[in-house]
């Protein structure tokens, strides 16, 4: 008992000082506390910020989703219009056009001006300067001989330069608009001996109001903006569906109508065309434009009358025949076109056609819509075509196109005779430089062969340079 104060004496430091790091600690836990505590509000507000970044990222996705289908849909009006939206996009890059106002109606204008250098080496003789197969590749031209030898000819064409008109004009709250455009190819008064002159010629001329177009245009059964950027005029001539004649057509959405110019080619018994002067109904054409993850496609169908009257001639000679009355047959046919994009800039472009008694909607007329029977009737002639084409950007100024073009039609030779076209091929490569964002440079080779149903063949070879300004 007389020891306890000194064992009192001895701990009481003991105990305050561990009272001093129990107060330490507990210092020290409320601070690793506030900080954690700290450390959560700021994780907390990081996942908040994260979360509303990924909701505008979500929302930002679904409106530019909705602004590419927006802009399909526009491009699919445009194209249903009439409209190249490719080679307008490279003429104009879509920027306003140079023009004026009367009235209420704005007016614009644009066009081209090209020349095409082109050497050609014809493979069973050449055929004349004044041939339209001498301006562009015409497979139809393209000379077949057993006896012929090869000739190489020179040529100069400023005659795709083309030049357009376009007005628009509010009406009661719709837009009345028109489209007049011209060129120099296709004309039979030229003179290449002093002044060079060419006439113009009407292109496309027609007038569109709350989903009608009337007037001439591109075929709706032809979808313009599948065709590769050749220096050729056509290009892949052989598998192109390619015709411009007036029409009514209307559309709506994706969906195209149209009751189009009629006119039948016939095969005579000598092999000769005979063109029907007296059609009755006219051309029934729709298509659907179809977008998708893959591309853009369109969908073309063709109904139509091929129809001689009992006027007509055919032949000559022992193969003369005249029809004794009417005669009619039915064409149809279906084409699928498109775009599919590959990478950021590259794209590959696409077209298949097929049907009975399409005559000169494929291949500018490279086999006519039907041959005669011996009773006189008509028999639609099968055809089928197609071609491919791949671009490819080297750089901004830089771009190739290689293109494969093919045709078959399958004519019944014990009417036709075996001097018409069997079939066609050709391939196309070119490398285009672009200095300015409206003029091209380019320079492209063409391989063409035409072959007859007797088995004789004729090709051409052309390098072609050209030079264009877009305005």
């Amino acid at each position: 008992m007389l020891s306890s104060p000194a064992i009192a004496q001895s701990t009481a430091p003991e105990t305050e000082a561990l009272e001093e790091r129990v107060r330490k600690l507990e210092a020290l836990v409320e601070r690793l506390t506030e900080r954690l505590a700290e450390d959560e509000k700021k994780i907390a507000e990081k996942e908040v910020e994260f979360l509303e970044t990924t909701n505008r990222l979500e929302e930002a996705t679904r409106k530019v989703a909705e602004v590419e289908q927006e802009v399909d849909q526009v491009v699919g009006k445009v194209e249903s219009a009439g409209f190249d939206v490719e080679s307008m996009s490279q003429f104009f890059e879509r920027e306003r056009k140079p023009g004026f106002s009367i009235g209420d109606t704005q007016v614009t204008f644009g066009g081209y001006v090209k020349l095409d250098t082109m050497v050609s080496r014809y493979s069973d003789g050449a055929v004349p300067s004044s041939s339209f197969g001498r301006d562009f590749y015409i497979p139809a031209a393209v000379p077949v001989s057993a006896t012929a030898e090869s000739e190489t000819v020179f040529d100069y064409s400023p005659r795709e330069t083309r030049f357009l008109f376009k007005t628009e004009t509010p009406v009661a709250g719709h837009t009345l608009a028109s489209h007049i455009e011209l060129d120099f190819l296709i004309t039979d008064n030229d003179n290449e001996v002093i002044s060079n002159s060419f006439a113009p010629r009407m292109r496309q001329a027609f007038l569109t109001y709350r989903g009608f177009l009337f007037g001439q245009t591109w075929s709706t059964f032809f979808n313009v903006s599948a065709l590769p950027e050749n220096l050729d005029f056509v290009g892949p001539t052989e598998g192109t569906v390619f015709a411009r004649q007036p029409m009514i057509r209307y559309t709506q959405g994706p969906f195209e109508v149209a009751l189009e110019n009629p006119e039948t080619t016939v095969t005579g018994p000598d092999g000769a065309r005979v063109i029907g002067q007296n059609d009755h109904l006219p051309d029934i054409t729709a298509r659907y434009t179809l977008a998708t993850d893959l591309g853009t496609f369109k969908v073309a169908g063709m109904l139509r009358q091929l129809r001689l009257g009992d006027d007509t001639v055919l032949g000559s000679g022992a193969n003369r025949l005249v029809l004794d009355r009417n005669r009619s047959a039915l064409g149809y046919g279906t084409s699928i076109s498109g775009r599919i994009p590959v990478g950021e800039r590259d794209d590959i472009r696409v077209m298949v056609n097929v049907g009975e008694g399409l005559g000169r909607y494929m291949a500018l007329g490279l086999a006519n819509g039907a041959a005669i029977n011996p009773d006189g009737t008509l028999d639609p002639i099968f055809s089928y075509s197609g071609f491919a084409s791949y671009r490819h950007f080297w750089s901004d100024r830089w771009r190739s196109n290689l293109t494969f073009s093919y045709f078959r039609a399958d004519n019944p030779v014990e009417k036709t005779g075996f001097g018409v076209t069997d079939r066609s091929w050709s391939g196309h490569a070119n490398l285009l430089y672009s200095p300015a964002s409206k003029l091209t440079l380019g320079l492209e080779y063409i391989f063409g062969q035409r072959r007859i149903e007797a088995g004789e063949t004729g090709s051409l070879s052309r390098v072609q340079f050209s030079a264009k300004y877009g305005f």
